[in-house]
């Protein structure tokens, strides 16, 4: 996986492209936007001040880098069980 590119706004901090992890780093009212979506994801997402200050590259790119990919699962799942929940739709229609 490549390195996911970030940008903060105040207190927001937003991570990846395609999939974004969006973090509210003072209420923790966190979500994921993709595919045109926006929902919730009540993981708690903490970053020092010292990392945010641009001190420890390193730590905050690793730290970046294990947050999205655990966004990204989450959104696969996502997608998983949408399109399972589309093929039971159909199937239960065609029983019908």
């Amino acid at each position: 996986m490549q390195e996911a590119q970030v940008t903060r706004d105040g207190n927001i901090l937003t991570i990846g492209k395609d999939i974004q992890l969006i973090v509210n780093l003072d209420n923790q009212q966190n979500y994921v936007k993709y595919d045109s979506r926006k929902v919730p994801y009540q993981r708690e997402i903490v970053f020092g001040k010292d990392l945010l200050e641009g001190k420890r590259q390193n730590v905050f790119r690793t730290a970046i880098n294990y947050y999205y990919e655990q966004a990204c699962r989450f959104v696969e799942g996502l997608q998983i069980a949408e399109n399972y929940r589309k093929t039971i739709n159909t199937t239960a229609r065609e029983i019908k």
